[in-house]
């Protein structure tokens, strides 16, 4: 993502350089959210509204002149649908087993779902793998150890931002433009 972004700014062409801007603003407003809400979660086991819905107003507002000055208005559609696809599988999962995830991981897997499609399914894909790898060897780490049961509650926020972190940076940004 780091190279499609200087690419974007380098590339002399405005339309693609103001892109590129509003894809570096994204990422800066990712990190700052992604360390408020790591450590919210990690302390208070909360991922709170009031980081998470200005958030996903941001990005929405971010993407959507993004995708457009790339001629590419497919990708906002689908950051939508992969926002959608993303919380409405983890709200499924909220609703069969309540205690498997809080409200605040579905809420944020909306706006992770919005950074990951806008760049392709792969990275969606990726961000939800990763952020399940992580998050399950914790907390086999944290059994195996005897620091942890079954029963321990484990912020699940700090994995989900990690894992998608990784995947965005993993991504290429060469399905856009």
């Amino acid at each position: 993502m780091i190279a499609f972004i200087t690419e974007l700014l380098s590339s002399g062409a405005p339309g693609r350089a103001m892109a590129g801007v509003l894809l570096l603003i994204a990422g800066v407003v990712f990190a700052v959210c992604a360390i408020a809400l790591s450590f919210s979660d990690l302390r208070e086991h909360r991922l709170p509204n009031r980081i998470i819905y200005p958030w996903a107003g941001l990005v929405m507002g971010l993407l959507l002149p993004t995708a457009l000055l790339l001629g590419d208005p497919l990708a906002a559609l689908r950051a939508l649908a992969a926002a959608l696809t993303w919380g409405g599988l983890f709200l499924l999962v909220r609703l069969i087993a309540p205690p498997a995830l809080g409200m605040g991981d579905v809420k944020l897997a909306v706006v992770l779902g919005l950074y990951t499609g806008f760049l392709g399914w792969d990275t969606v894909l990726t961000a939800v793998v990763v952020s399940f790898l992580l998050g399950g060897l914790v907390s086999a780490a944290l059994l195996l150890s005897g620091r942890g049961t079954a029963k321990t509650a484990v912020p699940f926020g700090p994995f989900l931002l990690l894992g998608t972190t990784i995947a965005l940076m993993l991504s290429g940004g060469h399905s856009l433009g």
